[in-house]
């Protein structure tokens, strides 16, 4: 065991005073974080401070809630790869919603008879939740799905317990219940609450527990952590940016921050470095949360030393004709000085396809891609289309270590692997990965003529594999019906870019990852992502339609998109969009601070 004294950081970082706090804290603590600051880091450094020096006794567990799936797997990655199977084996990492569905699976029968789902209970069956929306007063014909969706969270936070038990607990034809999320995290809430025994049990599994994004957490998953970990022995940090706080529309608790320190009694850490932009970006950054978070409404400007890094432009265009146009030439400027085009992403705050479009086409003609993300986004997060996209370019005869370090582990775990294992199973598990990208070279050597022939191919592949053994490695499906959904969505995606490639399968995997075009995508989106170069289109009223109503998520929104980038922020106004004159005077809060700042080129 580690001393106290003996414990540094295990790689070469510099890490400033108040992390170095936070990783040795083991009270509750809240630790203030901005972009850049590396939380991530953090987290994984306090974890080997807390296993090395005994503070987190074997064989108690920490656990790491996250917001986002690839948030959760890139820190428990991190650790395994960095600290070894050891530590990564006392450590589970997951989102709040894997969380809460393992405790209502696990411990589902003690819940009362009336609202207790069936075993095989479905989440967010869109069918259903179209019904419970009409009858909600919403119509939600030629709705994307997404924006379904999110309308139905927003509605799903009605304390009411009745939804429960009515609306979605009827299910569909097939007589299976389904549930929103936010009903999983009252029925886990109740079960914790009810059952002294679940609640002791989870206490005695876990000694520390770690909090990401904190500032998104909704209030009912306030109240869970609560029944969860309040007045135990169990150790809390939360991480998180009250400037980054863009989830109150869908229930976060604007005042999590100073509830949380008063209901758990916790320490403070503020994080002030910024490990990702460079000098000038990291100055603009600084000045925007200054003036966001106070109260005076006049900018006061600095004289500021020359940068000679980093670039902080707002264009103001006449249409988005010539927006498109400027654009293009800037960003195939920037490509041609040596910025790949999957470094540069393109914002929008919402209805990204009227802010794009003809910015796409411009970029086309010039023989670069970019393309709307939110499908790929979800998808590339997911384990089995990530497995599929690896055997594929293994079957191809790339062998790069990561791909086949992603393989390897995924027999390794289906078929017990680990540093014990003999020789003769090792080869055994070896010769079925060699068998399996066998198979896929064969199967994809033909022409794939339409979609149908695709989903087919793929349908083949995961036969191969074996669904049972993928849905028992991978946590993230409730069952058949989800790995289907993922299956064929992945398929359709995967013709899409196999057609434009023609059928050059290392290029048609290189383009579903976007490693070769530029990212289209939401605020939102964009979340928790970094980039060489940011443009943010439509700085404009129409675009933050909500701003009288939600400021503060508002500016928060502003925020996040402009601490996306490294080296280049860029920003666009229209006096016309599609027709519709446009001003930015409800907004002009936000647009001053790039208009009155000397840090920023204002070109007309």
């Amino acid at each position: 065991m580690m001393k106290n004294e003996e414990w540094h950081p295990k790689v070469d970082i510099n890490i400033e005073k108040a992390a170095l706090g936070a990783a040795k804290d083991v009270t509750n603590c809240l630790v203030i974080a901005g972009p850049g600051a590396g939380k991530t880091e953090l987290l994984a450094q306090k974890l080997d401070y807390l296993f090395s020096t005994n503070k987190c006794i074997s064989p108690k567990k920490i656990l790491a809630l996250s917001f986002k799936t690839d948030a959760a797997s890139n820190l428990k990655e991190r650790v395994k790869k960095r600290y070894g199977a050891e530590y990564a084996s006392r450590f589970t990492s997951l989102t709040y919603s894997a969380f809460e569905k393992r405790i209502l699976d696990q411990f589902r029968n003690v819940l009362p008879g009336e609202i207790r789902p069936s075993k095989d209970y479905l989440i967010e069956e869109m069918e259903v939740i179209k019904e419970v929306l009409y009858r909600n007063g919403l119509n939600t014909t030629g709705m994307r799905m997404n924006s379904i969706k999110e309308i139905a969270e927003s509605i799903a936070l009605s304390d009411n317990d009745s939804i429960i038990k009515n609306d979605l607990l009827k299910g569909t034809q097939s007589n299976k219940p389904v549930l929103f999320y936010r009903q999983i995290t009252k029925l886990a809430t109740q079960i914790i609450a009810n059952n002294e025994y679940v609640c002791k049990a989870l206490r005695m599994t876990y000694e520390f527990v770690f909090l990401d994004e904190f500032q998104d957490t909704t209030y009912d998953q306030y109240n869970l952590l609560k029944i969860c970990f309040l007045d135990s022995t169990c150790k809390l940090t939360a991480v998180g940016d009250n400037n980054q706080a863009i989830m109150r529309w869908a229930g976060a608790k604007p005042d999590i921050f100073p509830d949380y320190i008063r209901d758990f009694n916790s320490n403070k850490y503020q994080l002030l470095m910024n490990h990702r932009s460079v000098p000038k970006l990291v100055e603009f950054q600084k000045e925007v949360h200054q003036i966001l978070n106070s109260n005076h409404r006049s900018i006061q400007t600095n004289n500021y030393p020359e940068f000679q890094e980093g670039e902080i432009t707002l264009f103001e265009f006449e249409n988005e004709s010539l927006e498109a146009e400027l654009i293009a030439n800037d960003i195939e400027s920037k490509i041609q000085g040596g910025i790949r085009p999957s470094e540069i992403c393109i914002l929008a705050k919402q209805k990204v396809d009227d802010y794009s479009s003809k910015l796409i086409t411009t970029l086309n003609s010039k023989g670069i891609k970019a393309r709307i993300e939110n499908e790929y986004q979800e998808l590339l997060k997911d384990p089995t289309c990530n497995l599929l996209l690896d055997l594929i370019s293994c079957s191809q005869g790339k062998r790069d270590p990561l791909i086949w370090e992603n393989i390897s582990n995924f027999y390794g775990n289906i078929n017990g692997i680990d540093e014990f294992t003999d020789d003769l199973i090792l080869a055994k598990s070896y010769k079925e990965i060699d068998n399996i990208v066998s198979d896929i070279t064969y199967l994809i050597s033909n022409f794939i003529p339409n979609e149908e022939s695709m989903i087919k191919l793929i349908d083949c592949i995961i036969e191969k594999i074996d669904e049972k053994r993928i849905i028992s490695n991978f946590s993230t499906y409730n069952g058949k019906s989800d790995l289907d959904i993922i299956v064929k969505n992945f398929s359709k995606l995967l013709y899409i870019e196999y057609s434009q490639t023609q059928g050059e399968w290392l290029d048609t995997v290189s383009s579903f990852k976007g490693e070769n075009s530029i990212p289209i995508m939401t605020i939102h989106k964009s979340k928790g992502l970094e980039y060489e170069v940011v443009y943010f289109l439509g700085l404009e009223d129409s675009a933050f339609w909500s701003f009288n109503d939600q400021p503060e998520e508002d500016k928060s929104a502003f925020f996040v998109a402009l601490s996306r980038a490294k080296s280049h922020l860029i920003f666009t106004y229209c006096k016309l969009r599609n027709n519709s004159p446009q001003n930015n005077r409800n907004i002009n809060e936000i647009y001053s601070l790039l208009t009155q700042s000397n840090l920023v080129d204002v070109i007309n």
